[in-house]
């Protein structure tokens, strides 16, 4: 079977990856997302290469570009290099960007919804508001979750120094502006779908989305591989930055995008898990949109200094031991059990990022204390 599904295959799968871009091209949710295809489509047939090639060659300059993005973001906001090139590290280790292309992750229009929306954000923190519409659009375009974020960026104004009043005039007119993306995006998919005669599918598909959910949960093995996707897509980074703020203060520029971070959690969500395959872990990734140019700042990557004895007292280290053992079992016995693993590395990554969430933890409620000279 010439399938990328086939783990057995060694060689770039032409047949399916052309498969996958005339499906993504065809059906009624993909086809309303078509700047990924027609940039895929646009490459193949400029450089008269095979759509494998293509796909690959596209998300991945996609992946690099979103990374240069988040790097200028976070200067911007940050200031300081060191905290900007962590913040890449971060946004390439988490699992939605690691696993992006593995089963049944399947990441596709994500790549160029990043790049836009980092672009979007670069240009909302420098008030270029005709610039921030049109990428904001694009963003909704590729990817229709992109409107998720307009709460957040409206409620809090992530990346705005000054203080602004609620109803204020500012207020209000940040407001239209994020109004405009919206109206936009409305337009362009009416016209999209007459003009491709797409509106019974398109009604029929939203209706028969909630199997979805049914299908999340209809049995112990898809119940245990949609928590696993969510937590490790984003419940994982909650528990990061809960602990982080119950432990220590967080400053005017960090607590916007935090609350930001986690408004579109709390939106995006249910939404997903209602609506959508929850084994699809990059879904459950939107939030950390803003999260990443925040993340080594917020966690004070530039004065962590290696511990020189171990940190963490008699109880943290009963309790870290504890939940080792409760990690090893349900990455390498519970999770694997159902398959779910299967020639990844996904048991494995799931074993070190709970292991570092633990010792966060850990180290953070149950420090070792000096005793007095």
């Amino acid at each position: 079977m010439d399938s990328m599904l086939n783990e057995n295959n060694t060689r770039i799968s032409h047949v399916f990856l052309k498969s996958q871009i005339d499906y993504h091209n065809e059906l009624p949710p993909f086809a309303r997302r078509p700047l990924t295809t027609f940039l895929m489509k646009g490459t193949s047939s400029i450089f008269n290469i095979k759509a494998g090639y293509s796909f690959i060659f596209i998300n991945f300059s996609l992946l690099f570009l979103s990374a240069i993005l988040l790097y200028q973001l976070s200067l911007l906001i940050l200031s300081e290099r060191k905290l900007a090139l962590f913040n890449i590290l971060a946004y390439y280790l988490s699992f939605s960007i690691v696993f992006a292309f593995f089963p049944p992750v399947f990441s596709y229009d994500e790549p160029l919804q990043y790049c836009l929306l980092f672009a979007a954000l670069i240009t909302w923190i420098r008030k270029r508001n005709l610039i921030f519409i049109l990428l904001f659009t694009l963003a909704i375009i590729s990817r229709e979750t992109s409107l998720f974020l307009i709460p957040a960026l409206w409620i809090f104004q992530p990346g705005k120094n000054e203080q602004i009043k609620p109803l204020g005039k500012q207020y209000l007119k940040t407001g239209l502006i994020l109004l405009v993306p919206i109206l936009v995006y409305a337009i362009y998919l009416s016209v999209f779908l007459h003009y491709n005669q797409l509106m019974d599918e398109t009604s029929s598909e939203m209706a028969s989305r909630y199997s979805c959910f049914l299908e999340n949960f209809e049995d112990l093995k898809n119940s245990v591989e949609s928590f696993t996707s969510l937590y490790l897509g984003l419940i994982v980074f909650l528990l990061f930055t809960i602990i982080r703020t119950l432990k220590l203060g967080i400053n005017q520029v960090d607590r916007k995008f935090l609350y930001a971070f986690w408004l579109t959690a709390i939106i995006n969500t249910p939404i997903v898990i209602l609506t959508a395959f929850a084994r699809e872990t990059r879904l459950f990734a939107l939030p950390m949109i803003f999260l990443w140019p925040v993340f080594s700042s917020l966690f004070k990557v530039s004065s962590f200094k290696w511990p020189k004895q171990w940190p963490i007292n008699k109880l943290g280290s009963i309790i870290l031991s504890l939940l080792t053992l409760i990690n090893i079992w349900y990455s390498f016995f519970y999770y694997q059990k159902f398959s779910l693993s299967a020639n990844t590395f996904y048991k494995e990554y799931l074993f070190i990022i709970n292991l570092l969430l633990h010792l966060y933890f850990t180290a953070q409620f149950f420090p070792k204390t000096e005793r007095a000279k």
